[in-house]
């Protein structure tokens, strides 16, 4: 049985006009997916129909054209109406295509998701792998299939949970010969100015311990940290480098530096292979010391992607962050001294917040100046302790567009402060921090050491702009 996976067209719509300062990552999920797919002699296609910029219609079409029983789309809260469109025209072009869909959104409301969209046969909740493997091994039927979620005779049915894969060695590298490697790109501008086959991304562990309010990722991957070994992650980037010539990696890992030892196991090995590279990861600032940092810039760290929510710290505990603002203040500094870029993410809104606690956001952004910082709207998405809450609250009105919840035009507010309020909030943050003549100084300082990064850095200037 042939199966086709599919990461659908978003860019679009989720970004519009700031859609070419965006990171275009690899769908590394249904990559790990086809890969298993294939050490199990299954044949399958992939289809990343956002790198190539189709149309809803155009990725429809192409779909139908293939040959595959089983079409598996990967999607997020954010885009479910994309994937409701796209599974809407799929079965008018083929009504005996089985549509799967996994991700986050579809894992924690199955049943909501069937009422969107009856087209969608059925769920994949979590990790998605064996499942998927053991659901094509099965025909499509899911009936004594861990993990998912489908409809029979009028009911909705959710088997039990899968457990987690222990020994993330065990899974193959993902299928990136699928993949329109060339058009894969880093976010603007956290870039080490390289592009198309010089850029790839990857993930060295899942799960997370962290219970930030605001964060699906421990419901999701288990509050279990599961690590990959240092020599499986340095195989895959000798990989990447060999066969891509990939230069520069970004490691999409929810924190990658969170265990010190197994962070400088991996840029021991690095310098140990003679990898040339740049790569750049996220970082919490509670698992930043001196002795680390230099050992990443040795090994290649050009940035660091920091989230530090919000400048008080009773909204930071409420939020579970989980870190204080002096380590925030002493991780920056740590960086910025090894020469380090420094990216900051903050949130406009979270519980507690009001408008002089979100004006001490603003301010702390500027005190700590790093490279980069961006301002999302909170959003409330599902799967959360804050989607819980805001339900209850009605922070959120009845979502009739999953699209709405989106962190840069978001539908929230709290108890303090007006969606409205946000947004201004948010305006003027991009406004005080980007406006800075000293921060202007800065960038034009760095785009003329790099000449490298000068179309990068245009592009996040018009995505600024847009923002204010």
């Amino acid at each position: 049985m042939k199966v086709l996976l599919v990461n659908p067209p978003y860019t679009e719509f989720v970004y519009k006009n700031r859609k070419n300062a965006a990171a275009l990552d690899a769908p590394l999920s249904i990559a790990y997916i086809a890969a298993v797919l294939e050490k199990n002699k299954i044949k399958v296609d992939v289809l990343d129909a956002n790198a190539y910029n189709l149309s809803v219609n155009q990725t429809a079409e192409r779909i139908a054209k293939n040959k595959a029983k089983i079409v598996g789309i990967t999607s997020s809260t954010t885009i479910m109406p994309v994937t409701y469109r796209l599974a809407k025209k799929i079965k008018r072009e083929r009504k005996d295509i089985i549509i799967v869909v996994g991700g986050p959104h579809v894992t924690f409301m199955p049943a909501q998701t069937f009422k969107d969209c009856p087209e969608i046969d059925v769920i994949v909740r979590g990790e998605g792998e064996i499942t998927m493997l053991e659901l094509v091994k099965n025909n499509g039927d899911p009936e004594r299939i861990s993990g998912v979620s489908y409809k029979k005779g009028g009911e909705i049915i959710s088997n039990p949970d899968r457990k987690h894969i222990e020994n993330l060695d065990s899974i193959p590298f993902p299928a990136r010969h699928l993949l329109p490697m060339h058009l894969y790109r880093s976010g603007s501008p956290i870039s080490a100015g390289e592009g198309g086959l010089n850029y790839a991304s990857v993930i060295t562990t899942r799960g997370c311990p962290n219970k930030c309010t605001y964060c699906s990722s421990s419901h999701f991957w288990g509050t279990k940290l599961r690590f990959r070994s240092p020599e499986n992650v340095v195989d895959e980037i000798e990989h990447l480098v060999k066969k891509y010539g990939v230069k520069e990696i970004f490691f999409k890992d929810d924190t990658f530096t969170f265990s010190q030892t197994r962070t400088e196991k991996i840029c021991d090995l690095i310098i140990k292979r003679d990898l040339k590279i740049k790569w750049a990861c996220y970082a919490r600032v509670n698992t930043i010391t001196a002795r680390l940092i230099k050992k990443m810039k040795d090994a290649g760290c050009f940035a660091l992607d920091f989230g530090i929510e919000s400048g008080n710290q009773k909204v930071l505990d409420r939020a579970k962050k989980n870190i204080t603002l002096k380590q925030a203040e002493s991780a920056l500094k740590i960086a910025k001294l090894a020469g380090i870029m420094t990216y900051a993410s903050f949130m406009i809104g979270l519980p507690g917040d009001t408008m002089e606690t979100a004006k001490q956001t603003i301010d702390f952004a500027i005190k700590l100046n790093p490279d980069v910082a961006q301002f999302f709207i909170t959003t409330p998405f599902p799967g959360t302790e804050l989607y819980e809450e805001a339900i209850k609250k009605e922070w959120i009105a009845e979502i009739e567009n999953w699209g709405e919840l989106d962190i840069s035009k978001g539908v929230f507010r709290n108890d303090k402060l007006t969606n409205k309020q946000i947004h201004v909030l948010v305006s003027n943050a991009y406004k005080r921090f980007y406006l800075r003549p000293f921060f202007i100084f800065q960038s034009l300082k760095r785009v003329l050491k790099n000449p490298k990064l000068i179309k990068r850095y245009f592009a996040g200037a018009l995505a600024v702009l847009d923002l204010m």
